[in-house]
C-alpha cells in the first residue's frame, strides 16, 4: 500500500492485488480518504465466505483483497472467457440477489431483464470487450424478479492469455429515470410552443384585419373585436405558461398522505355541486408536490362534473404502484382518449381545454405515467403508475 499526499493535503489511498482466487491478472484500487471523511476504515472480511476471502497463492494481504470487492457500492465479479460467472462478491449479493452458490456458473446474461441478449449478443459483448473495456447500460433483473436499469463494465483479465472479464454493475435506475423526465420536459416544451403558434395565429389574424378594416371605413366597431381578440390572446398566453410552470420537475417530494390531498381538492371543485360524491379510502402515502398534486384532483374532479353532471359519483383508489381516479359519467371514447392530454383539446363547450393537459403535465414532472381508460360504470378512469407509495396507519375516514 502506497500513500501520498498533494500540496493541497489530499490523501489517496493505491492498493493493489492479484484478481480473485483463480485468475490471473492484477487489480488496483484508489479511495480517497481525506481527513475531512474521517478516519481510515479498517478492512472488514466478516461478510465473506472463506473461498472469497483466501489470499492469492503468493501472499498478498487479505486486508486487500477483501477492500476490493467490500469497500464498494458497486457489485463486483468475475466471468470466464466464455462469460460464465465464477467469482461473485457481496456487494453483487446485495444488488442482485443471489447468492454465490446460486448464480456462479450461470452466463452473465442470466442477469439481463431483456430477451434480446443472446447466447450471439453474449459473444458480441465479450469479443468487443476482449481489448479494451467496455460499457454497456440495460435493463437488469434481481433474484425476486424485480428490474432496474444498470451501468455495467466488462474489463478483460489479461496475463499470457485471456482468462476472463472483470465485471463492475452499477445501479442507474435514479439517473435513467431522471432522463426520461428530462426528455418528457422537453417534449412537452416543444408541444407548448407548437400550441402556441398554432393558437394565438388566429387572434393575431382578427386584430390585423379589424385594424385594416378601422382605416379603411372609419368605423370604431373594429377596434372593439380586435381588442377582445388581443384579451383572448392574453389569456391563452396565461394558460399555456400555467401549463409550462406546472412542468418542472419535482425534485424535493413530501411524504404525504393522499387522502388529505383528495379532501382538499373535493372542498375546492367537487363539492362546489350539492349533488356529487366521492368516495375513497385509506390511499396510503406518496412522496409529491402536495400543491401540484392537489391541482390534479381538482382538474379531474372538475372534469368529472362538467362531463358527468352535478350528480356525478368519482371514486379514487390504490394501484399497485399508483392510484386511479373514476367517474360513473358518459366516458371518453377510446379513439379520443389519446388526444385528450394534448393541449388545447376539449370537448366541453367553452373549455379551454388545458385542464387534461396541466394533469398529464403533473403527472410527468413527478415521473408517473397516466393514461385514460373506461371506469366500471361506463365513465372516464384516470390510472396513475410509477407513484412512490407507503402506507399509513392511521384510521380512514368514514
Amino acid at each position: 500500500m502506497n500513500l501520498w499526499r498533494d500540496e493541497r493535503d489530499h490523501s489517496v489511498d493505491t492498493t493493489a492485488g492479484h484478481s480473485p482466487p483463480g485468475h490471473s491478472g492484477v487489480l488496483f484500487v484508489v479511495s480517497n480518504s481525506t481527513p475531512e471523511q474521517g478516519a481510515d476504515r479498517p478492512a472488514d472480511d466478516s461478510d465473506l465466505s472463506a473461498d472469497e476471502t483466501d489470499p492469492p497463492a503468493d501472499g498478498t494481504d487479505r486486508s486487500v483483497y477483501s477492500r476490493l470487492v467490500t469497500g464498494t457500492e458497486h457489485a463486483i465479479f468475475v466471468t470466464d472467457s466464455d462469460g460464465v460467472i465464477t467469482f461473485w462478491s457481496p456487494p453483487a449479493e446485495a444488488l442482485y440477489g443471489h447468492t454465490s452458490a446460486e448464480i456462479r456458473g450461470e452466463p452473465l446474461t442470466a442477469l439481463f431483464a431483456d430477451d434480446s441478449h443472446d447466447e450471439r449478443g453474449l459473444d458480441s459483448l465479450l469479443s468487443e470487450a476482449t481489448e479494451t473495456a467496455v460499457e454497456t447500460e440495460r435493463r437488469h433483473r434481481r433474484a425476486d424478479g424485480s428490474e432496474f436499469w444498470a451501468s455495467t463494465t466488462l474489463s478483460p483479465l489479461w496475463n499470457d492469455h485471456l482468462h476472463g472479464y472483470a465485471v463492475v454493475s452499477e445501479n442507474t435506475t435514479a439517473a435513467h429515470r431522471r432522463e426520461q423526465r428530462l426528455e418528457r420536459q422537453n417534449d412537452r416544451i416543444k408541444e407548448f410552443v407548437d400550441t402556441l403558434v398554432h393558437d394565438l395565429r388566429n387572434p393575431l389574424n382578427v386584430i390585423v384585419g379589424r385594424i385594416e378594416l378601422a382605416r379603411e371605413t372609419g368605423d370604431a366597431e373594429h377596434f372593439d373585436a380586435a381588442e377582445d381578440s388581443a384579451a383572448r390572446m392574453s389569456s391563452l398566453v396565461d394558460d399555456l405558461l400555467e401549463v409550462v410552470r406546472h412542468g418542472e420537475l419535482v425534485t424535493e417530494p413530501e411524504l404525504t398522505d393522499l387522502r388529505t390531498v383528495v379532501e382538499r381538492a373535493w372542498e375546492a371543485t367537487g363539492a362546489s355541486s350539492e349533488s356529487a360524491t366521492v368516495h375513497y379510502g385509506d390511499l396510503g402515502a406518496v412522496a409529491v408536490d402536495p400543491d401540484r398534486t392537489c391541482e390534479v384532483f381538482e382538474n379531474l374532479f372538475r372534469n368529472a362534473v362538467e362531463h358527468g353532471g352535478e350528480d356525478v359519483t368519482v371514486t379514487v383508489g390504490e394501484l399497485h404502484d399508483g392510484f386511479y381516479v373514476a367517474d360513473d359519467g358518459p366516458g371518453i371514447p377510446a379513439e379520443q382518449r389519446e388526444a385528450v392530454f394534448d393541449h388545447g383539446v376539449t370537448t366541453a363547450e367553452g373549455g379551454n381545454g388545458y385542464g387534461l393537459s396541466v394533469v398529464r403535465t403533473i403527472a410527468n414532472a413527478h415521473g408517473w405515467d397516466v393514461r385514460v381508460t373506461a371506469s366500471e360504470t361506463g365513465g372516464a378512469r384516470f390510472e396513475f403508475s410509477g407513484v412512490e407509495r407507503r402506507r399509513v396507519t392511521a384510521a380512514s375516514p368514514e
